[in-house]
């Protein structure tokens, strides 16, 4: 029997009573560590936690458990990394560099789904999807891969709950939200010189700011959120002030036919309309330049 026939089979057992105990030990013993994963095995793999992770079956702490080996496989994809750039050829090292922006997409989407669960695993697996955005991973990362990240995992994620707490009465719903927003910002400011590099920026920042919008707006159990009322004008500012230390955001930037300053400013004025004065008083605006180092030319693109 196959290594994939065994590991499809170890994702059946997860709701199956009398076999997930046994298949999940097996699947623990083959991720743990990343001890047996390979990049033959890993989406199977992952696969397999995220049957898991979604199942009614078995103790109370299985989800939890199946998203840590998810998140946990996170440093095999490091290390696969470091050994394709040190150990193969160039045509090598690239085809497998691209493997293994789709096994990192493929984790990602992954946690995504098991964070639209019903049950609080999901506020533990949006952690976990954080860790796996935000941790020093040195994992090598096309910037155009970044933004598919952003399209497929976290602006997906985030329409997604925002539907959910309008329409189900999910426990610590709110929680979950609150989460989700600060997973979005962290990420956009710890790879905003990576971001701002891609031609389609202004496209990705306009997004960020739509889904912050929302979150203003969404009722959850029927009225609107206080933690999110203060929560989203707070992200944005300390947003919006570092866009500015880094040169992004300044009166002169202009992408394509608008300029992003003035994108900016009509999206945010109907968000928090006291920002631009508390951010760019009328004696700094005017002398705002972009950093010389956000011009630079990405190698990646």
């Amino acid at each position: 029997m196959g290594g994939r026939t065994i590991t499809l089979l170890l994702s059946i057992t997860a709701r199956h009573p009398e076999a997930s105990e046994a298949g999940f030990d097996a699947l623990v013993f083959i991720m743990s560590d990343g001890a047996h994963l390979s990049p033959a095995n890993y989406v199977l793999c992952i696969d397999a936690a995220r049957s898991f992770a979604e199942s009614r079956v078995g103790p109370a702490d299985r989800p939890s458990r199946a998203v840590d080996l998810m998140a946990g496989s996170v440093t095999s994809l490091a290390r696969w990394s470091k050994d394709t750039r040190e150990a193969l050829t160039e045509t090598e090292a690239v085809k497998l560099s691209h493997d293994i922006g789709e096994m990192w997409l493929r984790l990602l989407q992954g946690l995504r789904k098991v964070s639209l669960d019903q049950r609080e695993v999901r506020n533990h697996a949006l952690l976990s999807l954080q860790m796996c955005l935000t941790g020093d991973h040195e994992i090598y990362l096309p910037n155009g891969l970044w933004l598919q990240c952003f399209d497929m995992v976290i602006f997906t994620m985030l329409d997604n709950l925002i539907e959910l707490a309008s329409q189900k009465d999910f426990r610590n719903m709110e929680e979950t939200l609150v989460l989700s927003l600060k997973l979005l910002t962290k990420v956009f400011h710890q790879l905003l010189h990576e971001l701002f590099q891609l031609t389609t920026f202004c496209k990705l920042w306009l997004g960020v700011l739509n889904r912050m919008e929302k979150c203003m707006k969404v009722k959850v159990r029927g009225k609107k959120s206080e933690k999110l009322q203060e929560l989203v004008p707070e992200l944005l500012k300390k947003t919006l002030a570092v866009m500015k230390s880094k040169g992004v955001l300044a009166k002169m930037s202009a992408l394509g036919g608008d300029s992003l300053w003035e994108l900016t400013w009509l999206h945010v004025n109907y968000i928090v309309p006291s920002l631009q004065s508390e951010i760019f008083p009328d004696n700094d605006s005017e002398n705002v330049q972009p950093d010389p180092v956000s011009a630079e030319t990405n190698p990646n693109e």
